[in-house]
């Protein structure tokens, strides 16, 4: 099994402006089960948006995250 990211779009309560934020990681074998998961348990909001590396490591990815959601 693969690990996906995912992100949704949403209104910041504190800024009252849409912005990305991470969602849960999905175990699948691939993207498109990862999405079919997704449709499946009601969580048609989120956005697969990538395959976790492992090398990358937790830290990392939840770094990598913050960037994309601050730029």
């Amino acid at each position: 099994m693969k690990t996906f990211t995912t992100h949704l779009q949403a209104i910041n309560p504190d800024t009252q402006e849409l912005q990305l934020f991470a969602g849960p990681n999905i175990l699948a074998r691939d993207w498109d089960e990862a999405e079919d998961y997704c449709y499946r348990n009601g969580l048609g909001y989120l956005v697969v948006d990538g395959e976790l590396n492992e090398a990358l490591g937790t830290e990392n990815a939840t770094k990598l995250v913050q960037h994309i959601t601050l730029n």
